[in-house]
């Protein structure tokens, strides 16, 4: 069952989606370099649509993927995509990282295209840090910059999405975590990440 008035609104989407959205490619997998994806890496991709990001993770040697999207439709189109995929290597769930029940921790966690329809940015933080291991990573990423983006969600109700800041503002409620080390705010990308930082004993 999908989840709140954002699952349901990709839910709507679904069925289409892969046809009007950009294809899996090199852009995706220098994003997944770029958050940091290694060989025996575990990811966790929040926001995961119908899989545009997987492809690059395995190409990269993930060991571990949990791919979650509010939307079941979605999680449906990815299951299929992948299919010959172990589940134990690729699993999608659909579930709400801020609800998540797990005792997993993650390496990488990447949020592509999908920021502006987290609203509670502050326990997005929170829970991100909780999720990772230590020194481990987060990017948040845009295949486009900011004005192209806001200007496609010009038409999203408010309750599903939400107009960017620019980067480096996005990422300050980052900084009580995190170090930031990565920004780009141009008119073709947009992206931001870091490390959880060290916790003294």
């Amino acid at each position: 069952m999908s989840i709140g008035r954002i699952g349901e609104y990709f839910d709507e989407r679904a069925g289409g989606w892969d046809a009007q959205s950009e294809a899996a490619g090199g852009k995706h997998l220098a994003i997944a370099r770029l958050a940091g994806v290694h060989e025996g890496a575990r990811v966790l991709d929040i926001g995961c649509g119908t899989g545009i990001m997987e492809r690059a993770y395995l190409e990269l040697g993930a060991s571990r993927i949990l791919a979650l999207d509010l939307s079941q439709g979605m999680i449906e189109h990815a299951r299929a995509k992948f299919a010959d995929v172990a589940r134990a290597q690729l699993e999608f769930a659909c579930a709400d990282v801020l609800q998540l029940d797990t005792n997993e921790r993650f390496d990488i966690v990447v949020a592509y295209n999908a920021y502006p329809h987290i609203l509670d940015r502050e326990a997005l933080v929170e829970r991100v840090s909780d999720l990772l291991v230590p020194e481990g990573r987060f990017l948040v990423a845009h295949g486009m910059g900011r004005k192209a983006l806001d200007a496609h969600h010009a038409h999203v109700p408010a309750n599903v999405s939400r107009e960017l800041l620019p980067a480096r503002e996005e990422a300050t409620c980052w900084e009580s975590r995190f170090d930031i080390d990565e920004v780009a705010d141009t008119p073709f990308v947009y992206f931001f990440g870091g490390a959880k930082r060290r916790t003294s004993d």
